[in-house]
Order: C-alpha cells, then sequence, then structure tokens
C-alpha cells in the first residue's frame, strides 16, 4: 500500500479578507492525506467542503480569531478510519507553542498520528516552539507530521530525530519559499516514524534529481490569478499560496 501525502502553506494571513481559491481542492484530490497550514475557514469554505466532501474527512483546529491561522488535516475516507482523538494546542495565542492540530486514526488497525504544524515567526521564540513540538513527538509511535517548519533542513534535523526527517532535495535548487530579497529556502518539511514503512519516496517524474519528496510550484500560472510570475519570484499576492506544495509517498507494505 502506498500513501500519497502533500502539505501546503495557503498564505491566508490570519483570515484578514480571506477567501480560499478556488483552484487549491483540484491538487488535494490528487493525494491521500492533505495538510494545510496558514489556513483559515472563511469565504469559500462551503464550495470547499462540497467539492471534498465526497472523498475526504476533514478536520480544522479552532477558529481563535482574526490574526490567528487554523490547520485543516484531510484524509481519503477510502483509505482511513474514524479517528480516535482530535487533539489541538491548549493555548493558540502563546507565542512559544506552534500552530498545531494532531489526527490519531487507525490505519490496517494500527493507530497513526497525522499532525500539521507551523512554527510562528512572529513570536521570535521558534526555538520554544520546536521544543513543544519535539515534546508532543517524543511519546508517539507512528506519526507523519508535516508543515512549514520555518527552518532548513539542516536544522531540522539537528532539532529532530534525523531518521524521521525527510524533504526534497535542495542542494538540486528545490525551494518552497522566495523572499522578498530574491533569496530562497526550503522550509516545508516531513517527519515520519513509521516503523513498518518500506520506504519514504519521491514517485513522481523528478525522482532522480530528489529522491524523497518533491516541492511542485506548478499552481503558479495566470489562469489561478499569478500573472506572469513563476516559482522564482516573491509571491507576496493577497490571499494566494506563497509556498510550493510539498509531496511525497508511503510504501507501508507489499500489496
Amino acid at each position: 500500500m502506498v500513501l500519497k501525502y502533500l502539505e501546503w502553506n495557503l498564505h491566508a494571513q490570519g483570515g484578514r479578507d480571506y477567501c480560499i481559491p478556488k483552484f487549491v481542492p483540484n491538487y488535494l484530490k490528487q493525494v491521500d492525506l492533505f495538510v494545510l497550514v496558514e489556513f483559515k475557514k472563511a469565504n469559500g469554505w462551503i464550495s470547499f467542503t462540497e467539492e471534498l466532501k465526497s472523498e475526504f474527512d476533514l478536520y480544522c483546529s479552532p477558529y481563535a480569531t482574526q490574526g490567528y491561522n487554523q490547520i485543516c488535516i484531510g484524509v481519503r475516507k477510502t483509505v482511513f478510519g474514524e479517528p480516535n482523538a482530535i487533539i489541538t494546542a491548549d493555548n493558540m495565542y502563546n507565542g512559544n507553542i506552534p500552530e498545531y492540530l494532531r489526527v490519531d486514526i487507525p490505519l490496517q488497525g494500527k493507530n497513526l498520528s497525522i499532525i500539521g504544524t507551523r512554527i510562528k515567526t512572529q513570536s521570535g521564540a521558534k526555538n520554544e516552539q520546536y521544543a513543544w513540538l519535539k515534546k508532543q513527538l517524543s511519546g508517539m509511535d507512528r506519526y507523519i507530521c508535516l508543515g512549514d517548519f520555518n527552518c532548513v533542513f539542516n536544522v531540522l534535523c539537528q532539532t529532530f530525530d534525523r531518521e524521521t526527517a525527510y524533504g526534497p532535495r535542495t542542494k538540486n535548487n528545490y525551494h518552497s519559499y522566495v523572499f522578498e530579497n530574491g533569496g530562497c529556502q526550503g522550509l516545508d518539511w516531513a517527519l515520519i516514524k513509521i516503523k513498518e514503512a518500506k520506504k519514504v519516496y519521491n514517485g513522481y517524474g523528478d525522482s532522480v534529481d530528489s529522491p524523497y519528496a518533491t516541492y511542485d510550484w506548478s499552481f503558479v500560472n495566470q489562469e489561478n490569478g499569478y500573472g506572469n510570475k513563476t516559482k522564482g519570484d516573491y509571491l507576496n499576492i493577497r490571499g494566494l499560496p506563497d509556498h510550493a506544495i510539498l509531496k511525497g509517498m508511503i510504501k507501508l507494505w507489499d500489496e
């Protein structure tokens, strides 16, 4: 069995005059589980759920207030069962705690924790957020944690268990975000711990250049509202995703 996963920072910016872009569900339907960070249940939520509800169960972290983001996790109904637990951070206003949502769900008779997270940059307390997240993960036997960690891969590996860290090969010019000064980095990563998994890999067409995961920028086009911008540009367009889509696959067992 192969699980296809996806993580995407939608750039909702706390929901100020935000509307979920209509093109987003088309990308989500291509995978078995997805995590959306910097997300907001705002305008467009009803049509978003209408388009996905036949194929996916959707779980969102609670709405806090204007200016605070949510996380949305979607799992394909034909793959996953009903959740055993849905867990959020105790205090989303606390700058020392990242944006966080965890869904404990059975997969082939065993519990799997699917986690979405985003390390906040506004608080200046990234190390405290990493420590909090690391503590959450320490007691779990099986998890898929996807998110915007707001750090490069070396920092991810130094902070968390190196054996669980996966992402695109950034030395081959892979990046998930372009800064205003033109610099670019990979910021979106996966932490995967499933003992019985055969392998974590990139099953898409660029696997030679990036064997474990990929960044997909195909949504950046004129039709979706980006004008003449490309993946090499700073994409600070209100209401449109400004991070690449992190995608990969997990082979759990042979068919």
